[in-house]
């Protein structure tokens, strides 16, 4: 079967400096990927390149089984590629429903289709109570589950998680918890950036570590927290209970 997503040696240097060195890996469709490393280790730029911010230096990225490299955000959006921001970026001088027809209107033309599927989406999220309410009087915990629902209104076959727990107390992230884990279910695959390790090694079917810029492990979250290159790395040398 041919993976959701595949990247193959893809590399992007700054300057002097490799951000991104020499990375492959895949996501296959209905799978959640996690994607961990410390601080600078790669993963924002990652993020970047799959979903079109920047071009890489080398290497490919294939999408649905199609050479992608280098395309633009808005043409990875339309191929049903698109990601979040672990700074939630709402608009905030309009009601959460119009934040959420921005994206709808990726798929639907007319006004009435792209508010039917933001009201859609909102009720998905757990939102909808607050579809008239400001960008910016909502909570962080709504925010963050708009910045989800605006992706989400793209209609994606991938999406891309960058840090979605940040900032949450342990009650909210274990709602998180809940939404990433009922979407998978219903079938959207998730490529997912995280800090909070009870998200990442409770979430994910498969990790990818990064250090340096460089991929240094791949596996199961069990095998993830055993493997010594990632305890020397990341987790410390106690090795990690989810």
């Amino acid at each position: 079967m041919t993976p959701l997503l595949e990247v193959k040696n893809l590399t992007r240097v700054f300057g002097g400096l490799t951000a991104v060195g020499d990375l492959t890996f895949h996501v296959d469709s209905g799978e959640i990927v996690g994607l961990i490393g410390p601080n600078g280790a790669g993963k924002t730029t990652c993020f970047n390149l799959l979903a079109g911010a920047l071009r890489p230096t080398s290497g490919s990225v294939f999408f649905k089984g199609k050479d992608v490299t280098g395309r633009k955000s808005h043409q990875m959006c339309k191929l049903g590629l698109t990601r979040t921001f672990q700074v939630v970026q709402p608009f905030p001088d309009i009601t959460a429903l119009e934040n959420v027809m921005i994206g709808a209107f990726v798929r639907h033309g007319s006004t009435g289709a792209a508010e039917a599927k933001a009201r859609e989406v909102l009720d998905v999220v757990g939102i909808g109570h607050k579809a008239d309410v400001l960008g910016r009087d909502l909570t962080l915990m709504e925010l963050k589950r708009l910045e989800i629902g605006k992706g989400l209104a793209t209609e994606p076959d991938l999406l891309l998680l960058d840090e979605v727990a940040a900032g949450l107390t342990p009650v909210e992230i274990d709602d998180i918890l809940a939404l990433v884990r009922r979407l998978n279910s219903e079938g959207m695959t998730f490529l997912v950036v995280e800090h909070v390790m009870k998200v990442i090694m409770n979430l994910s079917h498969r990790i990818v570590v990064l250090n340096f810029g460089s991929q240094i492990a791949e596996g199961t979250p069990a095998e993830i927290s055993k493997n010594p290159a990632v305890l020397d790395a990341y987790l410390g040398e106690e090795e990690y209970v989810a």
